[in-house]
């Protein structure tokens, strides 16, 4: 069975709603997620990835730094989503080019050249490849059912949780451990949740 055809009143507000949970997501992932007290010690969630390059080195974990990216393809898929949710025809070129953007978005994980020349390193192949992955998934959105776009929609924070959280549990105890500091949660982590959260409430509305 397909997913219920939404009113237009609720269509239009969920996806007003769903354009804010994306804005507080991007925001959220680029503020502060730990802060170490110290301005050298304070990571937004992309800052993250680069710095536990460090502990992955000496050999400290088990840690896949790159998990903690999954927001940031998270966030270029759901940009996508909302672009191609969006259905009136003065908006048609505009959507496209959004789903475009979305489309290379990824890229921000790839390796840097020259390390580019060998995308399947050990430092370079989880960035190379969950971006290359989130690629191919927003190129196949337009020839996805709608249904099936808003089901995915409905998913993405529990994946978004399901990828993130136990890293950065391990993060954290890291930290502790082999840094002798208790960091303190930034702000941007709650507001990327909150984002999540609003994000599940937005796409309830407009499949409902």
């Amino acid at each position: 069975m397909g997913m219920p055809i939404q009113s237009p009143r609720g269509g239009g507000s969920g996806r007003l709603l769903a354009w804010l949970a994306w804005g507080a997501m991007l925001v959220g992932y680029w503020a502060p997620w730990i802060d170490g007290h110290e301005a050298g010690l304070t990571f937004s969630g992309f800052d993250l990835v680069p710095f536990l390059v460090f502990f992955q080195r000496a050999g400290y974990g088990p840690l896949l730094r790159e998990r903690l990216w999954i927001p940031l393809w998270g966030l270029a898929l759901a940009l996508a989503l909302l672009a191609l949710a969006e259905s009136e025809k003065p908006l048609r070129l505009s959507r496209y080019l959004l789903w475009a953007l979305a489309g290379l978005w990824p890229l921000a994980t790839w390796p840097p050249y020259p390390e580019l020349l060998n995308p399947l390193s050990i430092e370079g192949r989880g960035g190379f490849l969950g971006g290359l992955g989130t690629m191919l998934l927003i190129a196949s959105l337009p020839l996805w059912p709608v249904s099936w776009r808003r089901r995915l929609a409905l998913a993405l924070p529990w994946a978004m949780l399901g990828g993130v959280g136990p890293e950065l549990v391990q993060v954290w105890r890291l930290w502790i451990h082999h840094l002798g500091l208790i960091p303190a949660i930034g702000w941007g982590l709650p507001l990327y949740g909150l984002g999540l959260a609003l994000w599940k409430a937005a796409w309830w509305r407009i499949s409902s």
